[in-house]
């Protein structure tokens, strides 16, 4: 049952620690086109033959880590996969590798799994891409088959061991229990002993060792006895080992070398003691630098840049600690830099061997350096010899022994406003929810500047917490701004005004065509009576194209229309929308508009199209000038009885509006064999809000004013809408064909009011 195709992805606790403290670089601007990346990741978590399901594992998804990779190196990094952006990510044209790890690393465990993934791909010029990584479990697993527990011994204890763990089985978990196991590098094999205890006291023991184990494989041990079914009469038994590949295909990839500071962050700038005299000096300490790699360092650069004039005294900026050209190691140790290494080292998490140096840079070192105003740059460059292409990995040490080099530590920082794609509802047309992040606990009185592009004179929003620690961040809400303007913002502190400036644009507001119903024409429609000249609430006689549409077209087969222009009652302009349900051969037909289109007659039922494209934004309400009369004596169809309100029959119908956003237009469709409502828990649907009359609303021959609170969902919160629907019926329950006839409504100025 062994595969022919084995793919495992390396990523150590070690090489974890390496993309931690390495630099994330862009590429170049000038090294190609740009092409466009979707990326997602998942974690499959159920060892399953062959098969796994994507595991919702909170813990699992929040610690996983994920790097894109180019030949420049990391240029992505994100920790927990909610953390990875919905939108694509504009990357150069070129070869990329995504590499993820997840989980808990142990040598041997029955609970702890540790997952890894590995996906290659090629970027083209102008491309839109989508790639997929998926973390695979990546331990070596065993267990043992519970048909054991069938052969009545009195006990029975089954140890799987490497050189750094082992794991036993016995009654309390054969049943269900599997074992993970992480291989050390000086391991291969996987060793066994099992003892039996038979019914008479006497023991059965057995030893021995699966050769040449691998991971994403799991071990299952079989044990019969000598003599037939559920009998242990003899003093034999028989082992057998079954290996199973739990996922398809994987590749074997390792990280790139580690560079680390021992004790202290290598990504920050060195400083001496502040308090030390002038002139004197800065009284700094031992550095140890250390390095890690695969399959062995082939080189250890050091390169002496900004500041270290000719420090060498060779004439060359650089030298290879592994092999030293022009200075020798004497020389080097009188400029206070001493090594040890490289030695090999284990990694119970890696089945390559690893290599490690050490490099102090001794006190006399820094101590010996002229005092400079500007910092020194001492740039550390490490190859491994991986086959069958070695990587790198760079780091540079930052030394400042002077007050003017010390670099000013930002204590806040900016962060980058709400993806309107990821994050709808972070910036509204007048409001804006921005962020900035604590990076000193010393820091005080923090909070949000911002004014409108263009605008000279910065606003200042302090934020609420009155406690500052490292990491926290802060956020504040900015009110009254304008819609569809772009503003710059920054965070501040109050002894720091020098974050990074950022940009961000509130939404525009939509204006709804047609709102006032000024417009309208007629088109012609095919219907069983031949072809019916329909009215249409748009100025150009296409219902394709126009954004209001009416079920017209239904009814033009009884040569009736239902919604037309009136100049009757009015709020502003010359006409507005009548709706009138009426009654043909004793079925009702409610007046009806809504934004969207008829789309068919079925028989003698209708499918229409209920929303429109508009711009995303979120509106607080929706606005309209309303006159509605119920007709008395309400007639239902005795099929829809169920979905109508109880004591509806014979009484006065009822009249409603409603307002949705959602992620695509909305069919509903009357045919009562295939029929389809509007539902407001349907997931496109992100927003809602309704108002129903049950009796007359507005002065007699006037419109009166309403307004329609718009609740946003939880789904609102992470998708952003593409469509507005608005659907009005002088009969609510006209797509059971309830209601009464001789029920009107008019309408004026619908409006969308914006009020955050």
């Amino acid at each position: 049952m062994k595969k022919i195709s084995k793919i495992l992805l390396m990523l150590s606790g070690v090489v974890l620690g390496a993309g931690l403290q390495s630099c994330i670089s862009e590429e170049p601007f000038d090294s190609g086109r740009d092409a466009s990346l979707t990326f997602r990741a998942e974690v499959k978590s159920d060892v399953i033959t062959r098969a796994a399901n994507v595991t919702n594992n909170a813990e699992l998804r929040e610690k996983c880590v994920v790097y894109i990779e180019s030949s420049k190196g990391v240029i992505r990094k994100f920790i927990g996969l909610d953390n990875i952006p919905a939108a694509p990510l504009s990357l150069k044209q070129g070869h990329y590798v995504a590499e993820g790890w997840t989980g808990d690393s142990v040598s041997a465990s029955f609970d702890k799994k540790f997952y890894r993934g590995y996906q290659g791909f090629e970027l083209e010029a102008g491309e839109n891409k989508e790639v997929k990584l998926t973390c695979n479990i990546a331990n070596v697993i065993t267990s043992v088959n519970p048909a054991v527990l069938d052969l009545n011994a009195k006990h029975v204890e089954v140890t799987f061991s490497h050189s750094r763990g082992s794991l036993a089985f016995n009654e309390e978990n054969i049943a269900d229990g599997k074992g993970y196991f992480m291989m050390p590098s000086t391991d291969s094999d996987l060793q066994y002993k099992v003892v039996v205890e038979k019914n008479d006291g006497s023991t059965i023991e057995r030893e021995g060792k699966i050769e040449g184990v691998e991971r994403a494989h799991e071990y299952v041990m079989n044990i019969t006895a000598d003599e037939g079914e559920n009998t242990l009469g003899g003093g034999l038994i028989r082992i057998t080992i079954e290996d199973i590949p739990v996922i398809e295909d994987v590749v074997e990839i390792y990280g790139r070398p580690t560079i680390m500071g021992e004790g202290f962050d290598l990504a920050s700038q060195i400083v001496g003691d502040p308090a030390a005299a002038p002139g004197t000096s800065k009284a700094f300490t031992d550095k140890v630098v250390y390095m890690r790699a695969y399959d062995g360092i082939s080189k250890a650069v050091l390169t002496f840049g900004q500041g270290f004039d000719n420090f060498l005294g060779t004439g060359s900026s650089s030298v290879d600690l592994i092999n030293p050209e022009g200075i020798t190691r004497a020389q080097l140790e009188d400029l206070g830099i001493v090594w040890d290494g490289p030695v090999m080292r284990a990694e119970e998490s890696s089945e390559k061997t690893m290599q490690e140096m050490r490099v102090t840079f001794k006190k006399s070192f820094f101590d010996n350096l002229a005092e400079n105003p500007e910092e020194y740059q001492l740039e550390i460059n490490v190859l491994d010899e991986q086959k069958p292409q070695s990587k790198y990995q760079v780091m540079t040490l930052r030394i400042a022994n002077t007050d003017d080099a010390v670099e000013v530590k930002a204590p806040v920082e900016t962060i980058d406003a709400p993806n309107p794609e990821t994050d709808p509802m972070g910036i509204l047309a007048h409001t804006a929810t921005l962020q900035g992040i604590v990076k000193d606990d010393a820091a005080t009185d923090y909070g949000i500047r911002y004014r409108k592009l263009g605008d000279s004179e910065w606003i200042e929003i302090p934020a609420n917490q009155t406690r500052a620690s490292a990491g926290l961040r802060y956020s504040v809400t900015l009110t009254g701004l304008e819609s569809g303007t772009t503003y710059e913002y920054k965070a501040y502190e109050a002894n720091y005004d020098n974050c990074a400036v950022l940009r961000f644009t509130t939404e525009g507001e939509f204006s709804l065509p047609n709102a006032s119903f000024e417009e309208w024409s007629t088109y012609s429609a095919s219907t069983m009576l031949g072809t019916k000249n329909v009215a249409l609430p748009w100025a150009e006689g296409n219902k394709d194209k126009s954004f209001w549409g009416s079920g017209n077209e239904g009814s033009a087969t009884a040569n009736l229309t239902l919604t037309d222009k009136s100049a009757d009652m009015l709020h502003s302009g010359s006409y507005s929308a009548r709706l009138e349900s009426k009654s043909a051969l004793g079925v009702l037909a409610a007046g009806n508009i809504f934004i969207g289109q008829y789309v068919k007659t079925d028989g003698t039922n209708g499918v229409l199209s209920v929303g429109r494209e508009y711009n995303g934004s979120h509106p607080s309400k929706l606005k309209v000038w309303v006159n509605y009369r119920p007709g008395n004596g309400v007639t239902i169809k005795d099929s829809n009885k169920e979905f109508l309100p109880e004591n509806f029959a014979g009484g006065s119908d009822h009249g409603q509006i409603y307002v949705a956003l959602a992620t695509e237009p909305i069919e509903i469709r009357t045919n009562p064999s295939n029929r389809k409502v509007f539902n407001v828990d349907d997931p496109v649907v992100l927003g809602y809000g309704e108002v129903t009359w049950t009796s007359a609303f507005g002065p007699d021959g006037g419109l009166a004013e309403v307004e329609i609170p718009i609740t946003y969902f939880e789904q609102a919160k992470t998708k952003k809408a593409t469509h507005l629907v608005v659907v009005v019926s002088a009969s609510k329950y006209g797509d059971y064909f309830s209601g009464a006839a001789g029920s009107v409504m008019y309408l004026d100025d619908f409006e969308l009011v914006y009020e955050n």
